[in-house]
């Protein structure tokens, strides 16, 4: 099964069944391919990394959603498919409550002082790699300058910085 066909059953997964709308809106404004090869890449790729569940990728895609503020479609969407996936919005453990304060920070730009607090916290929890896996699911969501944002400040925390290079 190819990325697209991966991403259009979990597409329909999330959505609840049926033909998804976002595949409609790229036809109907003639962007059929682009449509295609966004969900390929979305949801056929990006949704298909390890480390996050779907709930949790869907919870911190409805943190980040929710701060925007802008993407008030979407979000009735994600929050949807919370549920289809099995989650739970009133989910509130605290890998949850962390994970959505960094998906809220890394929707905010990524430079807030509090997503390296929050960054942090996960590492002491043993849960950076999570949160670094928050961070790229979101950059198509947020943005990506804003996840490269989000990275840097979770760069100094890994223990593999990267030198410049003379």
């Amino acid at each position: 099964m190819g990325d697209y066909d991966k991403g259009l059953e979990l597409l329909r997964l999330l959505g609840g069944g049926g033909n998804p709308a976002v595949l409609e809106l790229f036809e109907a404004v003639q962007a059929t391919e682009y449509g295609e090869e966004a969900v390929a890449f979305v949801y056929g790729g990006v949704y298909q990394r390890p480390g996050l569940s779907l709930a949790q990728r869907q919870l911190v895609t409805v943190a980040a959603l929710d701060a925007l503020g802008y993407a008030e479609a979407q979000l009735r969407f994600h929050e949807t498919a919370v549920a289809n996936v099995g989650g739970d919005l009133g989910q509130d453990d605290e890998t949850t409550r962390r994970l959505k304060r960094i998906a809220v920070y890394t929707a905010k730009g990524g430079v807030d002082p509090e997503l390296a607090d929050a960054l942090q916290e996960a590492r002491g929890a043993g849960e950076l790699r999570e949160a670094i896996e928050a961070i790229l699911h979101l950059a198509v969501y947020v943005g990506f300058p804003a996840a490269l944002n989000a990275l840097g400040a979770a760069r100094t925390l890994t223990g593999d910085e990267h030198r410049e290079r003379a």
